[in-house]
């Protein structure tokens, strides 16, 4: 296989580790994630999609990619400068009492807060005084990073949908392509706050990695006619000894934005 390139998408599983202990902090692994008490239900597990030069990979990893063979394991170091920084005293920061009981916040050690759009950890409580550590709790650590490629993306469609992945839950989401990439999103979506952040990432980063095409994000918001008789269905669905009254179908309204390129 030739080298891989920067914009290749690559399917990967991967582990990562930090300090000297080498902690296990984050896996694809759903096994290994149970043997070292970091399983999260809501996590989704198996092999994930990166993008070969993407920002906000560790630049070792980054050229660890493009040197990997297909079912190679790799494990690459990155020092504590070039992962999640040093650990700066700076960044400890005193807090009264009065502030939190002000924000609402039951000051808790090793509680994660937010303050003044800062994120950090509660490290110690004392009488009228909270100390705050908004260092990233992996600063000054070296990080151990291993990782196989178990596959290499190189359909449009099924790019678009690694994007949709690695930015929302990607049930739901119907991608096709014809002259314009049109992705129809699920009724759970359209009235989702996340969802509105996650569509200005999704098209940014398939504009960069899926480029010559427009865009098109397609909402379906169907007749109230429609909607009841759906309802019905799943009642009668639930209820099979229950007779089932038959629908007539409608064409549903649809409502859709178009991206240029």
């Amino acid at each position: 296989m030739k080298q891989l390139n920067d914009g290749d998408f690559i399917k990967i599983e991967f582990e990562m580790r930090v300090g000297e202990e080498k902690k296990l902090v984050s896996t694809s692994k759903a096994d290994l994630a149970k043997e070292n008490d970091i399983f999260d239900e809501n996590a989704r597990y198996g092999d994930i999609v990166v993008i070969v030069g993407q920002e906000g990979i560790f630049k070792e990893v980054n050229e660890a990619f493009r040197k990997a063979e297909p079912g190679q394991e790799v494990e690459v170091e990155v020092p504590p400068e070039d992962a999640f920084g040093q650990r700066l005293p700076s960044n400890i920061k005193i807090h009264t009492m009065r502030e939190f009981q002000r924000l609402n916040i039951d000051p808790q050690v090793g509680k994660e807060v937010e303050i003044n759009r800062r994120v950090g950890r509660i490290i110690s409580v004392t009488p009228g005084r909270v100390l705050v550590d908004y260092n990233h709790r992996w600063a000054g650590k070296t990080v151990y990073y291993k990782f196989k490629i178990n596959g290499v993306i190189t359909e449009p469609v099924e790019k678009v949908r690694a994007i949709i992945a690695n930015n929302y839950n990607p049930e739901g989401f119907n991608v096709t392509l014809d002259s314009d990439i049109k992705i129809e999103i699920p009724e759970g979506a359209k009235f989702s706050l996340p969802w509105l952040d996650a569509k200005y990432n999704i098209v940014n980063t398939v504009r960069k990695y899926v480029p010559g095409y427009d865009i098109v994000i397609l909402e379906v918001y169907k007749k109230q006619e429609e909607q009841k008789a759906e309802g019905e269905q799943k009642k009668e669905e639930s209820a099979p000894a229950e007779a089932k009254t038959e629908t007539s179908e409608s064409q549903p309204e649809q409502k859709q934005e178009n991206v240029k390129n």
